[in-house]
């Protein structure tokens, strides 16, 4: 095992605080049962900020304009309460990490690189490169995925693509799995989201594989250009050390050639081409019997046995014949979670909509949703628990930061909002 640096928090005496600050969410709408609670604004920014080392690197952060391709996107918190973003390396190399702890600094919300600024630069052979999706565990393990490519690169170096367990209560690093090619090809995958069995210590791995296409603003270029994305699920387990996928490029997790995804009323990449992006959130029901995933450019939610999953002898046809779905959901989703109640919950990107829905009654019911364009749930993104039934969701706007029509000058652009919920994360431990 390897012991790494990890910055010291408690040596420079920072903690995360609820902070106030942009708007705030209507309370949840009428479909909503009791149990959930008016959404709470826990951190905002216009611009992402870090707790930089100087005076010097947050004025060239600045001078460079880094901020506009600094994009928030994952959330979750660890078992004594500190919360962790993922900030990827989509649009620039210039981020200064892209994976952080938020920590409170006189009142403002700023990023830390986690572990520590060294693993964030992109001249170390080991380093983080581009990290979008993590979780962490009842153990207090932190599980992460690295994309390995960030912007601006024309290949991706060997072992940059991996999957790494970090112990939060030691700093030690426990695995490294550098992903193999025939695992997820390094020049189409996009690595993005990833869901935890700890019960059979497994980890479910989204590949959405929208770098596989470039896609055209002309439908017809998709529908009859017969190029879907390059999508699968990665499944990882932790005692081997190893990966395998599956469902490749199946039906339940290529993009919809039909669909344009429309993100509170505009037209995601209207102007320009149509976004392509297969499978992306990922959950498991509370007794793991049961993989649940959304597509982003599409309409819906499957879900597999994991029974089936798991079982290496199934072929991909029986895997594909044992999917069930879609529940359409009304448009695109990005982010899932379930709870220990049985609930299944899904962002949905269309409506600006946090909902759910039970095994028991698979009708889509609303958590919380946006009071009107540009007031919170502007692309609700990562869903998130903390210990005491607190509902996590990152907003980001994604499509106007991809096409640089985002403002830097007025109300916060990026949001985390908690939702008290009379439930528990669904471990299955």
């Amino acid at each position: 095992m390897k012991r790494i640096l990890i910055s010291t928090l408690m040596a420079i005496g920072v903690s995360l605080t609820a902070c106030g600050g942009g708007s705030t969410v209507a309370s949840t709408v009428a479909d909503a049962p009791a149990p959930f609670g008016d959404p709470q604004l826990v951190a905002a920014w216009t611009k992402i900020q870090w707790y930089f080392r100087s005076n010097a690197e947050a004025a060239q952060y600045e001078a460079d304009k880094t901020y506009e391709a600094a994009a928030l996107a994952g959330v979750h918190l660890d078992r004594k309460g500190n919360m962790y973003v993922t900030t990827p390396r989509w649009m620039s190399a210039k981020l200064p990490s892209t994976l952080s702890q938020v920590v409170n600094i006189n009142g403002s919300p700023l990023l830390l690189p986690f572990p520590n600024w060294d693993a964030h630069d992109l001249t170390k052979a080991n380093g983080l490169r581009n990290v979008l999706g993590f979780n962490i565990d009842s153990k207090n393990r932190m599980w992460l995925v690295d994309m390995g490519w960030v912007a601006g690169e024309s290949s991706v170096p060997d072992g940059a693509q991996k999957i790494v367990v970090i112990d939060l209560n030691t700093g030690v690093e426990l695995k490294r799995y550098p992903i193999p090619d025939a695992v997820a090809n390094r020049n189409t995958a996009f690595l993005n989201d990833l869901v935890i069995d700890e019960k059979r210590e497994v980890a479910y791995i989204t590949d959405s594989g929208n770098r596989s296409v470039v896609a055209s603003a002309d439908p017809a270029v998709n529908t009859s250009g017969k190029v879907h994305t390059a999508a699968g699920i990665l499944i990882y387990d932790y005692k081997a050390n190893s990966a395998r996928r599956v469902l490749d490029m199946d039906k339940s997790v290529v993009d919809d050639f039909s669909s344009w995804l429309t993100v509170s009323g505009d037209k995601v990449f209207s102007d320009t081409s149509r976004l392509a992006v297969g499978i992306n959130g990922i959950a498991l029901s509370n007794d793991g019997q049961t993989l649940y995933w959304n597509v982003t450019v599409g309409d819906g939610v499957y879900n597999a046995p994991t029974s089936a999953l798991l079982d290496p002898a199934m072929s991909a046809a029986q895997l594909s014949a044992a999917v069930k779905g879609p529940l359409k959901i009304g448009g695109g989703s990005d982010g899932m979670t379930s709870d220990s109640k049985g609930r299944i919950y899904s962002t949905n990107l269309t409506e600006a909509k946090i909902q759910y829905f039970t095994a028991a009654d698979p009708t889509w019911k609303t958590v919380a949703t946006s009071p009107g364009r540009g007031k919170g749930f502007d692309w609700p993104d990562t869903l998130a628990w903390d210990d005491t039934g607190g509902l996590y969701v990152t907003t980001n706007w994604l499509n106007k930061a991809f096409t640089g029509q985002m403002k830097f000058d007025g109300a916060p652009n990026y949001r985390i909002y908690r939702i008290q919920t009379d439930a528990q994360f669904g471990y299955v431990k």
